[in-house]
């Protein structure tokens, strides 16, 4: 008489395993190293998005920050004292004290340099980086009829500033900003 046959024995387990073919193996790797391709295509594309925003983000907070300074001091603005390129920009703004007196006058510069652009405060000595990144940067004047031609300084009523920011990654420019600005100039005797 024959003994019946236990299925859960580990004998049987044994022989009855069979291993992969090496064609299904190759098959499976492929399938896997597809998937693998494209969720780290994925990640890198969203990684690159991510960059991207968080670099705008930085130079457009730079720019503004930057046309914040500006806006307060050319409102201020008595007169400009050096205009020596369309980059670089010197002018004498009132300083007041406590009681709201005029007590002398300060001179701010905004100058670009190495793409980045710095104010310098004559009464504090301090000079301050407001922006880097800075691709292209223009001060243009402004006479009190609005034209831009032959306005030397002493005739000036306005000024507008064009910044152009540019972060650039490896070779490659990635993220730009453009901000333009005009003011009148209150104080001044034109």
């Amino acid at each position: 008489m024959s003994r019946p046959i236990n299925l859960l024995s580990p004998a049987h387990l044994l022989r009855d395993r069979r291993g992969q073919t090496l064609s299904e193996a190759m098959i499976a790797a492929a399938i896997g190293v597809i998937i693998m391709a494209g969720i780290t295509t994925t990640y890198i594309l969203s990684l690159r998005g991510f960059t991207a925003v968080a670099n705008y983000n930085q130079i457009h907070a730079d720019g503004r920050l930057a046309v914040s300074y500006f806006a307060k001091d050319m409102r201020a603005v008595t007169n400009i004292t050096s205009f020596a390129n369309p980059s670089n920009i010197t002018v004498a703004i009132p300083a007041f004290n406590g009681s709201g007196s005029v007590t002398n006058t300060k001179t701010v510069s905004y100058t670009m340099s190495a793409g980045a652009l710095y104010r310098y405060d004559s009464s504090t000595g301090n000079t301050d980086l407001l922006a880097t990144n800075i691709n292209k940067l223009t001060f243009t004047l402004y006479d009190l009829a609005g034209n831009t031609n032959s306005v030397v300084p002493a005739n000036a009523k306005g000024i507008q500033v064009d910044i152009k920011l540019r972060k650039t990654v490896g070779s490659q420019a990635q993220t730009e900003d453009y901000l333009s600005a005009r003011y009148d100039m209150r104080n001044t005797a034109n």
